[in-house]
């Protein structure tokens, strides 16, 4: 360790850094979903550790900077108090992966970190504040571990981070004394008679902060309470005398050492040389934008200039910011529009910025086809469109407007609400013949907001919500905010979970002009279009977007204000029927119990089941607890049936489950059933599932269980609404399967569809090779498993697993499925072969699917990747169909002028309302639109059937 041999203040400053405190706080403020490779590797801390970083440098402008990081194994405190940290959970491990990151990340910006093995970081912090704290500088320790507040003094001040990072609070003697009433040479003794739970430091019990510090005051320090232990009466003097050997112990192990021999100098901690070659090639790993490697530079490249190993060139910050210019987010202050005549004059002003090639604006699909066709059509256009926006509540059957904006690349008109008949005229007529000229954030959502004030806009020319889903359909943004973070590298400040902590990115908080908001929003509209349209140009999925996802957008806007028509009253009924049942459930679980207990508390099923009744105990848990799940439930509920007590407990435990489970459901459709209309207006998620397929929230109806007959009753209060006299289902049959068969060209398979038998019995003849009239249930289940578990990429293990059977049954199982149809399992192996090869998988129609993880070293991820890959062609293609059969059923039915209406698209199921005289007619419209969504190998088969509600209409 170097030293200085005299003591000479200095005007410079020493920062001094926990690398694990910083890398823990970063990991946990910010979602790790939405700071994620394309493969799979999570870089939350990585991002979180550099900007938190550079915001304390940039507030304290450190001359030397050092970072400490902890050694995996023990220490010599492991040996003082062997139980020393044993009760903290184990790091996540998407977080251990990005420590070595973090380390590169510092080497390349020329900061020095120190690891010291048998020593913690704490031992090398207090080291280097030591040795800053002698040579006579003013040091700052970053750390959010309390330990630290013992090394405080004249020159030494702890920054100990609040509720949000960038509250850093600077811990000086001052600060120490009016916090815990002890100066920092004393806080060590606190700490020992306190204890520190997080550490696995047992305390003194019953004393906490405030009579420790009593006590140090009343007798100097530890060793005069040690002394005096036998004068201090009371219960908490006994525990004290009880325990104090412990808080000896406990003084020991929380003094930091000072003097560790680290071989540096404070001379060698310097900063301010960036190696630009090895952030470029991390940054690029990392999958970090310009604008955080244009952030980062501008804290650490503080040298005369730049290191660049490579000799590849020189990049300085001037450089950076002129790559960062085609997203800069800054437009001129908008025209408010409150006037008809204000707003023709702007646009009028402003058309000649809009220049969309005909080609493009006038796209039109007349046949799906087999894809000959489908070519690039968003080219560069989308930077010269109008970009289209609202503000407001966009939640179907109650959705609100507050502002309405059209803008160009440099102005931007914004109507506020609410307008006269007048400007509301001028707009729709706007809307109307400039609508194949605009980009958008959310079509869908867009339309409930225009419809809340009587408007609507045909097909736009781009949506950014729909093009960031068909880059990467993994990633999931919940707001444009996320959109801009991923897309564009933007980050805004995060006010939203605040128990998981918060980083603040920008400067001061204002409140802002809500216009001013709005400009951000059309500024990040516009930069993610000129993003995202050459990429799925590249991918060519522009043309996916444009004939099949903003054509469904419509679609589903229809139905979700739509919404379906519910019977309150029995909804009601149903749901005080399934409580009532709970009750009976719960009551006679108790009674083999013998005692009332928490059916939801595994800790007490536990007890009642391992430890009262002596069942063999289930696997264990992470937290070490035996599981009680659904699954390990049922298990025992098989392998108790000797024992009367256990079997009924549990029978009575699992009824409780199903029937509470429904309860919830019902309970949740009543919530979201509209008081104004007694309809259920749900939101169907279109860019959420990875395959293309569509789901539903608030409330989900998918969810509704459909295997049993509850689950069924609960359908059977969707009803036909007022003008309405029936609902009609129709779903397609073995959609997956029929894909497969299509694409494998498997002959076998063809053959089973085309033969009009059960076609899973007939499937299992052929596997079993027995006539069909001999195979058994059993034999028939079997084989429809494999043939789905083919289709859903499931795993031999997961197919044992399901069908309650030995793994190697289940794979001999799969080899007499091979067998028969060879060519499945050659188009299946050739999936994963061209996934790795190219890097994604594609549907029938194009819909691609990008598989990194497949070159993955982690086992567990790579395996996951192959199982997608499999799933992802047959899933998608599914998709796919059911969406271009929406599109085409509404269509039909326009074109027919029928009152009829689609309302939900559930699964591989549509459902239509009814109006009177209109059953067969629509019947035959929609089941042909869906038939003929696609052309296969194998006719695609649908079935309908029309009823008073939901469930009759089941077919």
């Amino acid at each position: 360790m170097g030293e200085a041999s005299v003591t000479v203040p200095t005007n410079e400053t020493l920062l001094v850094v926990d690398g694990h405190s910083l890398a823990f706080r970063a990991f946990f403020a910010l979602p790790v979903d939405n700071f994620s490779t394309s493969s799979g590797q999570a870089t939350n801390a990585v991002w979180g550790f550099a900007t938190m970083l550079a915001q304390v440098i940039d507030a304290e402008k450190p001359d030397h900077l050092g970072v400490a990081f902890d050694v995996k194994g023990g220490t010599f405190r492991n040996e003082m108090l062997p139980q020393y940290k044993g009760t903290r959970e184990a790091a996540p491990e998407e977080l251990l992966t990005q420590l070595p990151l973090i380390q590169r990340m510092l080497t390349a910006l020329g900061v020095t970190y120190i690891e010291k093995p048998g020593f913690e970081g704490d031992d090398v912090i207090a080291t280097l504040a030591t040795m800053g704290d002698k040579a006579g500088y003013h040091t700052l320790v970053l750390s959010g571990d309390r330990d630290a507040f013992q090394l405080v003094d004249d020159n030494v001040t702890v920054l100990y981070p609040g509720h949000h990072f960038k509250d850093l609070k600077h811990m000086t003697p001052q600060s120490i004394i009016d916090k815990y009433k002890v100066t920092p040479a004393q806080y060590p003794d606190l700490a020992a008679l306190r204890g520190e739970t997080a550490d696995n430091i047992p305390g003194v019990p019953g004393v906490g902060d405030g009579f420790a510090a009593k006590w140090i005051n009343q007798f100097g320090s530890l060793d005069g309470i040690c002394e005096h232990a036998d004068e201090i009466g009371g219960k908490k003097g006994e525990s004290l005398r009880a325990n104090i050997d412990q808080v000896k112990l406990n003084r020991k192990v929380n003094a930091l050492v000072r003097d560790v021999d680290l071989g540096v100098d404070i001379e060698d901690l310097t900063f301010g040389t960036v190696d630009v070659a090895q952030i470029d090639a991390l940054f690029k790993e990392l999958e970090f934008g310009p604008r955080t490697k244009s952030r980062v530079l501008k804290t650490f490249n503080t040298g005369a200039k730049a290191s660049n190993t490579s000799g590849a060139g020189e990049s300085t910050n001037n450089e950076q910011n002129e790559q960062d210019s085609s997203l800069d987010l800054n437009l001129p202050e908008p025209t408010s529009i409150t006037a008809p005549e204000q707003f023709d004059e702007w646009v009028k002003a402003h058309r000649v910025e809009v220049k969309v090639p005909g080609e493009i604006a006038d796209f039109t699909v007349s046949d799906y086809g087999d894809g000959s066709q489908r070519h690039a059509i968003c080219g560069d256009a989308v930077g010269h469109a109008w970009t289209v926006a609202a503000w407001g509540d966009e939640r179907p059957g109650r959705a609100t407007a507050q502002a309405i904006a059209v803008a160009t690349a440099t102005s931007a008109a914004i109507v506020s609400l609410p307008i006269t008949d007048t400007l509301r005229a001028q707009l729709a007529q706007f809307l109307k013949s400039e609508h194949s000229r605009t980009i958008v954030h959310g079509y869908k959502e867009l339309l409930h907001l225009l419809g809340a004030v009587d408007l609507d806009l045909d097909l736009p020319m781009f949506d950014t919500k729909l093009a960031g889903y068909l880059a990467q359909p993994d990633f999931h943004a919940d707001s444009l905010k996320q959109a801009a973070e991923h897309f564009l590298d933007i980050h805004f400040t995060e006010t939203e979970q605040p128990s998981q902590g918060t980083l603040d990115f920008d400067d001061d908080q204002v409140e802002e002009d809500p216009n001013e908001l709005r400009l951000r929003d059309l500024a990040i509209i516009r930069s993610l279009a000129v993003t995202l349209g050459p990429i799925i140009d590249e991918r060519e999925q522009c043309w996916l977007m444009r004939a099949i996802e903003l054509p469904v957008s419509r679609v589903l806007h229809g139905m979700e204000h739509t919404g379906a028509k519910v019977d309150s009253v029995r909804l009601v009924s149903m749901r005080d029927q399934f409580a009532a049942e709970a009750r009976q459930a719960q009551e006679m679980a108790w009674e083999y119990a013998g005692i009332e207990i928490n059916l939801q508390s595994p800790k007490q099923l536990q007890k009642v089941l391992f430890e009262d009744m002596g069942l063999k105990p289930t696997k264990r848990t992470k937290s070490g607890s035996y599981t009680t799940n659904a699954a390990a439930l049922q298990d025992l509920y098989v392998k108790s049936v000797d024992n009367e007590r256990a079997n009924g407990f549990l029978g009575a435990l699992l009824r409780h489950r199903e029937i509470n489970k429904l309860k919830q459901i019902v309970q949740t459709l009543i919530d979201a059933t509209n008081t104004s209309d007694e309809r259920i207006h749900t939101t169907f998620e279109q860019t959420v599932a990875a395959t293309g397929r569509l789901s539903s929230v608030d409330p989900n109806l998918q969810n509704i269980p459909n295997r049993n007959a509850a689950g069924r009753e609960i359908r059977g209060v969707f009803v036909p609404g007022e003008g309405y006299e029936a609902l009609m289902s129709c779903d397609y049959s073995q959609v997956e399967l029929r894909i497969m068969a299509d694409l494998s060209d498997d002959e076998a398979l063809i053959e089973a569809f085309r033969s009009g038998a059960d076609f899973h019995k007939y499937v299992a003849s052929m596997v079993y090779k027995l006539p069909v009239d001999q195979i058994t249930g059993d034999q028939r289940s079997h084989v429809k498993a494999m043939s789905y578990g083919l289709a859903y990429g499931l795993s031999t293990y997961g197919l044992a697993q399901q069908l309650k059977i030995a793994p190697r049954e289940a794979e001999a199982l799969k080899n007499r499925y091979f067998d028969t149809f060879g060519k499945v399992h050659d188009y299946l192996e050739s999936l994963v072969a061209n996934a790795r090869e190219k890097g994604y998988t594609e549907t029938i129609f194009g819909r691609r699917r990008y598989f990194p993880a497949l070159h993955s070293t982690n086992r567990v991820a790579r395996e996951a990747a192959e199982r997608a890959a499999l799933n992802a062609p047959i899933q998608g293609s599914a998709a796919d169909i059911m969406k271009i059969a929406m599109i085409r059923a509404e269509q039909t039915l326009a074109e027919a002028h029928v009152k009829s209406r689609i309302i939900l698209q559930i699964h591989d199921e549509l459902v239509v309302e009814i109006a009177p005289g209109e059953g067969d007619q629509v019947t035959e419209l929609v089941r042909n639109a869906m038939e003929h969504a696609v052309d296969l190998a194998v006719p695609l088969d649908v079935s309908c059937g029309i009823g008073s509600d939901w469930q009759l209409a089941a077919h």
